[in-house]
Parts: structure tokens; C-alpha cells; sequence
């Protein structure tokens, strides 16, 4: 008899196990679902370009995704009838203490802490509470991720320039650059960038307020701060490119919605910045949400501009050849918002070397196609 009930105390019981069977195959069964449901035209409307993932490699993701995702469910179901609910909920706890431990892991790995930037990058930044992050000021450093060691020198008031000895002069006549690391000239010495070009072309000083990992958002704070300090801008250079809306959904950075309200920074995990890549996925709410608020605020940004007597213009380059999905977020932003704006068709390989950001030819072709526009508009 002892036997007989020590046996029955180690067997899950019947409608334990038939409730994890039950849970298995619905599981597997949702997967199935979601692969087939993930085709061209769902990816189209969930997905948005972005800047870190070439488009290729993103359909190239979502078809590998496909593939596990039915992969999962055949292991799934072949395993459901072997799988108990003892043995379901303990791979279920042991995933879960996973997460934890790959979250701190991450943070110590990255230095980010939940934040959108990381301390040590160069340039140097420090913590805004208005915008986010700006530039540590007055120092000149080598940026180790390349090879080459571009020099990046930062005057006092937070803008990047030619070397440390010429500080920016807010009182003479300036072109403004608003943005990004694209228009900031990540991975370039001064010389070569969109900025060091355009200054030489046209005898104006170039004011570069663009900084590493801003959002749309986070531009046009710092230009609504900055641009009351300059006494003659001529015109102002705002970089937009829907590779960059990705950025208006990340809530680890202040931001402003559709309805032109701004919100703090909240802290995410480092696992969303993986899952970033892994999982690129958007409600089309969301997306709808990113569109409006661009479009607003790149409005706002151009009303900004022209009040003080300059001339404003967006840059939007786009790498060649431009995908489907580029061009319809390109006409959502546009079409119709009277939004003076320059498109740069840039050469499909003019990037750095392992790394997504244009290269000299590129900003070379940027700063061309800006100083004719520029030119023109200003005679």
C-alpha cells in the first residue's frame, strides 16, 4: 500500500497534465498563427525603417522569425504529449529567471542603465532634463570605435567645430545644423562632414547643433533653446529621415506627441534594446502616432525657423535604392504640409565601413545639394 501511494504522489495528476497538454498546443497553435499572418503586407504596416537594421536585414529577420516561429510549434506539438505539467512549469520558471539575469547582465555590458545613451561613447554627454542628454563641453577627443580615430572637438557652448581654439561666434552670420549623428558627422573628422563642407562652400560659418541619438523630438527642443542665442542665422538645416521615426516611439528619451506635448524620459530594460532588432514590431496606432508627431513637429520647427528671419530646409538623404515603405512614410510626412524639404539620393554602399552612417562621399553630396538649394532660395 505505501508503495502503491508513493507511486500515484509522484504522477501529476490526469487533469494537471491534460491542462499543460492543452496549454502547450494552444501555444503551438498561436504561433502557427502569427507566422502565417506575418506576409508583406502585415510587415508593411508594423514595421517601421530603421537606422541600426538595413530594411533587407529586416525582412530578412521577419522571414528567419517566420521559420522559428513554426519550427517552435512543430517542437510543440511532437512534445506535447510528452511534456507533464511539472516538467511545463519548471522550463516555464526557469525562462522567466532568465530574464532578470539577462537584464543585468546587458546593463553592466552597456553602461546604459536604461537610458538611451551611453556615458562613456564619444563625444562625452551629460544629462538634460529638458531634452535628454547634451554634450560635455569644451574638450576635443578621438572616437575609439573606428579605426581611423575621427576627432570630434566640442566648444563651450555644446557644438561641435573645427578644432578648440575656434569656438563658435553666436554673433555672426551662421547656417544652423539640427539633429543627429548623421548631420553631427559621426565617424568623420570636421573637413569631411555635411557641416566642415558646407562652410567652405558658401564662406558661412556652420553652427553644428546636431547631437549623437537625438530623436525629432529632442531637435527640435534644442533648436527652440539655441536658436535665440544667434544673433544672424541665415538658415537652418533640419535632418529628417524615416529611418530616424523609430526613435519618436522609444519612451527612454523625453518626447512630444501629435498633440504637441511633451513627456519625461522613463527607464527601459536593455532587453528592449535586443528586442529592438529581434522584434521591430508596432501596432498601427503607434505608427500612425510616430507620422503626426513628425509631421507636427517638423511644422513647428519650420514656423520656429522662419520667425526669426532664416531660411529653413529639411534634409532628407536616403540611401539608394529607396524602399516602398520610405517612400509612403516620406509622402505621409510631406505631401501637403508646405515642409521646405531637400531629398539627397546618396550611393547604396556610400556608408562607413561596418556601420550604417554615410561616409565623406555622402556628406560631400549632402553639402552640394544643400549649398545650390541653399544658394538659390537666398539671392
Amino acid at each position: 500500500m505505501p508503495v502503491t501511494a508513493n507511486l500515484s504522489a509522484d504522477r501529476p495528476l490526469p487533469m494537471l497534465r491534460w491542462a499543460g497538454q492543452a496549454l502547450t498546443g494552444a501555444v503551438a497553435l498561436l504561433l502557427l498563427a502569427m507566422a502565417l499572418r506575418m506576409n508583406r503586407d502585415w510587415t508593411d504596416r508594423h514595421l517601421l525603417p530603421d537606422i541600426i537594421v538595413p530594411s533587407d536585414w529586416l525582412m530578412m529577420i521577419v522571414q528567419v522569425e517566420r521559420l522559428l516561429l513554426v519550427a517552435l510549434a512543430a517542437v510543440l506539438l511532437l512534445a506535447m504529449r510528452r511534456i507533464g505539467a511539472r516538467r511545463g512549469i519548471a522550463i516555464a520558471m526557469a525562462v522567466l529567471l532568465a530574464l532578470p539575469a539577462s537584464e543585468l547582465v546587458m546593463q553592466y555590458a552597456s553602461g546604459r542603465k536604461g537610458q538611451a545613451w551611453n556615458p562613456s561613447d564619444e563625444p562625452l554627454r551629460r544629462a538634460d532634463p529638458l531634452i535628454g542628454w547634451t554634450y560635455t563641453p569644451s574638450r576635443c577627443a578621438g572616437d575609439p570605435e573606428y579605426a581611423w580615430r575621427p576627432v570630434y572637438c566640442i566648444d563651450g557652448q555644446g557644438y561641435r567645430v573645427a578644432s578648440s581654439d575656434m569656438p563658435f561666434d553666436r554673433a555672426a552670420p551662421a547656417i544652423l545644423f539640427v539633429g543627429e549623428s548623421i548631420l553631427f558627422g559621426k565617424g568623420l573628422n570636421w573637413r569631411d562632414s555635411v557641416t566642415g563642407q558646407v562652410q567652405e562652400l558658401s564662406g558661412i560659418a556652420s553652427a553644428n547643433l546636431a547631437v549623437n541619438a537625438y530623436s525629432l523630438s529632442q531637435g527640435f527642443l534644442h533648436l527652440k533653446r539655441e536658436l535665440p542665442r544667434f544673433r544672424r542665422p541665415v538658415a537652418v538645416v533640419i535632418l529628417f529621415t524615416p529611418s530616424l521615426m523609430m526613435r519618436e516611439l522609444d519612451r527612454n528619451r523625453p518626447w512630444i506627441d501629435s498633440a504637441g506635448h511633451w513627456h519625461r524620459a522613463t527607464g527601459t530594460w536593455a532587453l528592449s534594446h535586443l528586442g529592438r532588432v529581434l522584434f521591430p514590431y508596432h501596432g498601427a496606432a503607434a505608427i500612425d502616432e510616430a507620422v503626426a508627431a513628425d509631421r507636427r513637429l517638423l511644422r513647428a520647427e519650420v514656423a520656429l525657423v522662419r520667425a526669426r528671419g532664416a531660411r529653413p530646409l529639411v534634409l532628407v538623404p536616403v540611401f539608394q535604392p529607396e524602399g516602398p515603405r520610405e517612400r509612403a512614410l516620406r509622402a505621409a510626412i510631406f505631401n501637403g504640409a508646405a515642409i521646405p524639404h531637400l531629398v539627397v539620393p546618396l550611393g547604396q554602399h556610400w556608408r562607413l565601413p561596418g556601420d550604417s552612417h554615410p561616409d565623406a562621399r555622402a556628406h560631400r553630396m549632402m553639402a552640394r545639394a544643400l549649398w545650390t538649394r541653399l544658394r538659390t532660395e537666398t539671392s
